[in-house]
């Protein structure tokens, strides 16, 4: 029997489908002038002053000798520790051993945490903050989804447009189960080439392996678009549907080749790139079952962004929201905002957008629904946005500029939704429990 993901792989190696993507995202278009709705200048609501955000760097999805990893969780936090992780979360296939195990907790300065990956029949999903009573899982996927959220815990659908395993039925996501978006490991079978693959191999065993990866951290269209289909989906009030959104690397610390084991690439290395950053308003306190809780509680709500810090370090990207004049409480990356209500003039019904980057060579890139809405240079990009609706952001670093056209472009960080409903909505916990204090609590 023909296995049609396995001649969907061949097809995107030999023609090198992914290679001219990449290429292609190397050349950006900055606008001189965005013509959609006006960006925020001196007369648009700006947000009040923020809450002190605190920015923690972690990788997920990560497999120990516990299921099919090379190493040892020891040998994982070692390498999280070297490559200045904050979290580290173990996903081994259908086992929570580590944790029965005691091997959770903090290692150095990086708190190791234990969830899961599970196969349904409908593909895979992470299940985070579970009970050890969890497994074994139904593997039915509207069943597993169901007993992952009933045991107190949450879920992501892993690899969803994976080119050799990916997820079959979308009908069967259970609301509040949210989206590995970046997996790097199934982004790097979409882009990998035999050119491709001879160019970062040779830069592998040169004297800047890092740079090698550098062909692989890509934007993954095909899982951004779909993210802003689920997202764009109308809830119950006619606003936008909440999918959190991760950065995962699937890492082993091994490659198969032809039957072969290769310990290639390694945690360390992997773990210098692709990394899903938590945002929180108050630090951690040292307590691993609080400082867990802090991790969870972000990813669980949203408030994080998905970053290649292999291209710089991403720490203190910030994208918030806060009514126009209508006042209201800040929100973050992640929550509901209710647009208020019209008072005659069009900017009276507005909440004003602002995303900061850390690098001012930086192109940002507010989507609405998965469409361009606006775009700004040199750090900092404001929007009043007046339409229900997800918005998010997406920042590219650049090389150099030649008129609009921004070369040497390289995906550098993407944000989680802000959720512009027409009516109020809560945020899906209380500020408290998600950990967002207010700057008065600092």
């Amino acid at each position: 029997m023909i296995k049609w993901s396995r001649v969907r792989l061949a097809f995107s190696i030999l023609t090198c489908e992914g290679l001219f993507a990449t290429l292609r995202e190397r050349l950006q278009w900055a606008p001189r002038r965005w013509r959609g709705e006006p960006s925020a200048g001196p007369s648009a609501a700006r947000p009040p002053a923020m809450p002190r955000y605190h920015d923690y760097a972690g990788a997920l999805h990560v497999h120990s000798t516990y299921s099919d990893g090379m190493g040892t969780v020891a040998d994982i936090a070692e390498a999280a520790n070297a490559a200045g992780l904050d979290y580290v979360i173990l996903c081994d296939h259908s086992s929570l051993d580590a944790r029965r195990n005691g091997e959770n907790g903090w290692r150095g300065r990086t708190l190791v945490l234990v969830g899961t990956e599970v196969t349904t029949d409908s593909g895979h999903l992470l299940a985070l903050d579970v009970p050890l009573s969890f497994l074994p899982a139904p593997d039915h996927a509207p069943d597993t989804q169901r007993a992952i959220q009933e045991s107190g815990g949450f879920g992501f659908i892993a690899l969803p447009c994976d080119l050799k395993d990916h997820w079959r039925d979308f009908g069967l996501r259970r609301e509040g189960v949210g989206l590995e978006v970046f997996n790097l490991s199934s982004i790097a079978r979409a882009k990998i080439s035999l050119p491709g693959f001879m160019l970062v191999w040779l830069r592998y065993k040169g004297d800047r392996p890092q740079r090698a990866f550098h062909w692989v951290s890509a934007r993954p269209a095909r899982e951004l678009r779909l993210w802003d289909q689920l997202t764009a989906a109308p809830a119950p009030d006619g606003g936008p549907t909440r999918v959190a959104g991760i950065g995962s690397l699937d890492a082993h610390g091994v490659m198969k080749v032809a039957g072969r084991a290769y310990a290639l690439p390694t945690y360390d290395e992997l773990f210098r790139t692709l990394r899903t950053h938590v945002v929180t308003g108050r630090p951690f306190c040292g307590d691993a079952g609080a400082d867990q809780a802090l991790v969870h509680g972000a990813l669980a709500a949203g408030h994080c962004y998905i970053a290649y810090d292999n291209y710089g370090d991403s720490t203190g990207f910030v994208f918030e929201a806060a009514p126009g004049d209508a006042g209201g409480t800040p929100a973050l990356m992640g929550d509901s905002v209710a647009l208020p209500a019209a008072s005659g003039a069009p900017a009276r019904r507005a909440v004003g957008l602002t995303a900061s980057a850390p690098r001012t060579r930086s192109l940002l890139r507010l989507y609405r629904n998965g469409r361009l809405v606006a775009a700004a240079r040199g750090g900092r990009l404001d929007y009043r946005a007046t339409e229900p609706g997800a918005y998010r952001v997406e920042v590219y670093l650049y090389r150099h500029r030649l008129g609009r056209l921004c070369l040497g472009a390289k995906p550098w960080i993407f944000s989680n939704p802000i959720y512009l409903h027409p009516v109020a909505v809560a945020s899906p916990e209380p500020a408290a429990r998600r950990g967002v204090a207010s700057s008065s609590s600092e």
